[in-house]
């Protein structure tokens, strides 16, 4: 190993800070399944309000 200047210290980054990308993955999935919740619930919804329900018989 070599020895390091001063100027070089402040140059030294160590650590994983960033956020890796199974992360941001189960981010997006999760933001999806919200989304994807919300719309069959606003479905659902304005289907009973309008009165648009298939009968069950």
């Amino acid at each position: 190993m070599s020895e390091l200047k001063e100027e070089q210290l402040g140059e030294i980054m160590g650590g994983n800070t960033t956020v890796s990308g199974p992360i941001i993955n189960a981010v997006v999935n999760v933001i999806k399944v919200i989304k994807d919740a919300g719309y069959s619930l606003g479905s659902g919804i304005r289907r009973i309000s309008e009165d648009k329900l298939c009968p069950l018989e």
